[in-house]
């Protein structure tokens, strides 16, 4: 199992992501450092002197919400990794039991998109969220609203299948919703096996504008993955509103890059 940790200045919480992966059966973990200002990459280079199985990949910009991930999954796959784990630098929850079953039961299950369920199936008001209402959409288009709730790999760890990810585009990785769509398209092996409340994951505090950028990011990602689910164009219009949020600052053509220098 490959664990990829995307990280952005993260230098005071990388150490403990590292170590829950690996506490949790990880045995090779991949930083990818991106546009760090503090100490984030002298932190994880330290570790690694004292455990092999830590590898470093490091950009001097921001590639993006998401787009390490995705960066992430090619280094990994090179690698021969079969599952990979996505797992945020900044999360530091007391969580190394559940994500222990999590990946145990991806590899026991075979599953190709193993997912955090942060809400569970009964939370209510969904009508006023727009977020978890696409969320909603996007679980029931797939027929398993029942299964998964509105557990996304855009929020929380999740588990991703070598055989998941060689059939969808690379750029696809850097948005998490159109993962689940296309795991749903092409009938993967999808579950939800454990439930982890929001407030377990650790993260770090965001301020109010970040939180809503990054809200308008996963609703237009989730507006995408239903437009593809219905056989539309992809939009991120809503109403009057595009939901862009952090998405135009993605750095796809660093993925196009990889994914050229992979095929060659």
């Amino acid at each position: 199992m490959y664990a990829v940790i995307p990280a952005w200045n993260e230098a005071a919480r990388i150490d403990r992501a590292i170590a829950t992966v690996k506490r949790a059966g990880c045995k090779h973990i991949l930083v990818v450092a991106n546009g760090c200002t503090d100490d984030t990459e002298t932190i994880v280079s330290e570790l690694q002197q004292k455990d092999a199985t830590i590898d470093l990949l490091s950009f001097p910009f921001r590639l993006g919400v998401d787009v390490p991930r995705a960066i992430g999954s090619q280094y990994a796959l090179r690698k021969g990794a079969n599952y990979i784990l996505f797992y945020d630098g900044d999360l530091v929850g007391h969580m190394d039991d559940t994500l222990a079953t999590l990946l145990h039961t991806a590899v026991a299950f075979h599953l190709d998109l193993a997912l955090c369920d942060c809400y569970g199936v009964h939370f209510q008001n969904t009508e006023n969220d727009l977020l978890l209402k696409k969320r909603r959409e996007i679980a029931e288009e797939l027929h398993m609203f029942r299964q998964i709730g509105y557990a996304n790999p855009a929020h929380g760890p999740s588990v991703v299948s070598a055989r998941l990810i060689r059939r969808i585009p690379l750029c696809d990785l850097a948005q998490p919703p159109i993962v689940l769509a296309k795991a749903g398209l092409l009938r993967m092996h999808i579950d939800a096996p454990v439930h982890v409340p929001h407030i377990r994951l650790g993260s770090a505090f965001k301020d109010p504008e970040h939180t809503k950028k990054i809200r308008d990011t996963i609703i237009g990602d989730c507006l995408e993955a239903l437009h593809i689910l219905r056989g539309k164009p992809r939009s991120r219009v809503f109403g009057d509103h595009a939901f862009d949020g952090y998405h135009q600052e993605r750095r796809f053509d660093i993925i196009k890059q990889i994914q050229i220098q992979h095929d060659s």
